[in-house]
């Protein structure tokens, strides 16, 4: 046994000490408040207005975008949503980092992406931000959890209540806990824009 180990406890005092800025707590109470308002008492199909709430909160959101009324976003201001992308009922924004969701990708409901962590090697666990992107025509289904750092590449599948820690290539279906690879995702047509820009809502 080292007798060497640090008093258990001695970087309590640490965390506890926020990293956030002192702006970025004024605007994080401004969202919570919009967020808990203005956003989640919407109606269901008021994606415009939802869109626009996130604009004026430093979000990027293309054209087509639909997110759901009960998504939570945390930082509104690292997000990027490219068009036609679909975030579900429930689903977890929770950007530290910066989350970029790709054109015509989907993330269904309750799935929980996650871009902060700690750094465990440290008794203060100080936070460790790092990018999540989701590639376009990507779909991560129902309840998947995907961590920080992680990439999902173009068109793959992520199964539902699975939890990727490690990024996905392009067009492969990964599942489980860890996540890993199914199969190559196959599409019946070789053409994966949809001519109408018309998108199913998630989970059906």
């Amino acid at each position: 046994m080292n007798d060497e180990t640090t008093i258990p406890g001695s970087g309590s005092a640490q965390r506890s000490v926020s990293s956030a800025t002192l702006a970025m707590k004024i605007k994080r109470v401004l969202w919570a408040g919009v967020e808990g308002s203005l956003f989640r008492c919407s109606f269901h199909s008021m994606y415009g207005w939802r869109a626009l709430l996130l604009r004026m909160f430093g979000a990027t959101v293309g054209k087509g975008v639909r997110v759901r009324r009960t998504v939570r976003v945390y930082y509104p201001w690292n997000v990027t949503l490219g068009p036609r992308s679909i975030v579900g009922d429930g689903a977890n924004l929770y950007s530290l980092g910066r989350i970029v969701i790709g054109e015509g990708a989907m993330v269904s409901q309750e799935a929980y992406l996650c871009a902060g962590t700690h750094d465990y090697t440290d008794l203060a666990l100080p936070l460790v931000t790092l990018p999540i992107e989701i590639g376009p025509e990507a779909w991560v289904c129902a309840r998947a959890f995907i961590g920080p750092g992680v990439r999902i590449g173009d068109g793959a599948v992520v199964a539902a209540c699975a939890v990727v820690v490690k990024s996905v290539e392009n067009w492969m279906i990964v599942g489980g806990n860890p996540a890993k690879v199914i199969k190559k995702r196959e599409l019946k047509s070789k053409k994966v824009e949809n001519p109408g820009g018309q998108r199913s809502e998630p989970g059906v």
